[in-house]
């Protein structure tokens, strides 16, 4: 969208989604862009402005802004008029990603093993294992229907399903999955996958801390059977997801190590 300053300014909305809405006011004779953010953690906007004879304050030269969560009328970018100006023209475009894009990931973490049995749980498949974890850095754990699933980090709920009953061994399956999803402070998720049906003991928005109960195991979704399938994630720039390998603190080994297929672990 293009116009000239002298026009009047309305209060737009350049996003329809739910999560992330941005829109601009006019300020003098400048414009104002602000950003809501619906959700329960912070929330990154990629704005791209083109302007004629006016200048921006974007603090950020690639221009993603990090939005806290729950924020309402939060100052994306201000623009003026440029000195000795005769036609201004203003044009924006945005789009959110989620979570807080711009941090690095701690790669030194230890998480907790994401269970509370006391007894030696299997690692199913591992890391880009051949099954279904090709060019993903997820584990599966070999946990019954019933067992209880622990937070392996504190973090903010973000996302909860548990309406699911159905379960088969095809891809298309997976969007029958039951799952919790919980943001950590350096921007990454753990994904929480195939809990039991009505299997979430944690609602959007909780905060919780390294081994609180957060569900029940099951065998929902896209699964050959009951087990407990656990990743490490970012969103990136480009849209995507990248997971990550995790170092778990065991029995054997407290200072942390990264698990291997087919071999068993116990907690601490």
């Amino acid at each position: 969208m293009k116009f000239l300053i002298p026009i009047l300014f309305l209060t737009i909305s350049l996003s329809a989604q739910e999560s992330v809405n941005v829109y601009y006011e006019q300020v003098g004779m400048g414009v104002n862009i602000y950003a809501d953010n619906n959700e329960v953690i912070p929330m990154t906007i990629e704005l791209k402005l083109t302007l004629t004879g006016m200048e921006s304050d974007i603090a950020n030269d690639e221009g993603y802004i990090v939005v806290p969560a729950k924020s309402k009328k939060f100052l994306i970018a201000g623009t003026k008029v440029s000195p000795n100006s005769r036609e201004m023209t203003f044009a924006m475009d945005s789009k959110f990603y989620i979570g807080d894009i711009t941090l690095k990931p701690h790669s030194d973490h230890i998480y907790k093993l994401p269970f509370s049995k006391l007894e030696e749980v299997q690692v199913y498949q591992g890391y880009n294992g051949s099954f279904s974890h090709a060019g993903e850095n997820a584990i599966d754990f070999g946990l019954e229907i019933g067992d209880k699933v622990t937070a392996s980090r504190s973090g903010v709920v973000y996302q909860v399903v548990d309406s699911n009953s159905k379960a088969c061994q095809d891809e298309s399956c997976a969007k029958y999955n039951n799952l919790v999803t919980i943001y950590h402070e350096d921007g990454t998720f753990a994904e929480y996958v195939h809990l039991k049906k009505d299997g979430a003991k944690v609602n959007i928005g909780d905060k919780v801390a390294a081994g609180d109960l957060i569900g029940y195991s099951g065998n929902t979704g896209w699964t050959s059977g009951p087990h407990l399938h656990y990743m490490v994630f970012q969103y990136t720039k480009k849209g995507t997801r990248i997971s990550y390998k995790t170092k778990f603190s065991t029995e054997a080994k407290k200072e942390g190590e990264y698990l291997r297929e087919k071999k068993f672990y116990k907690m601490k």
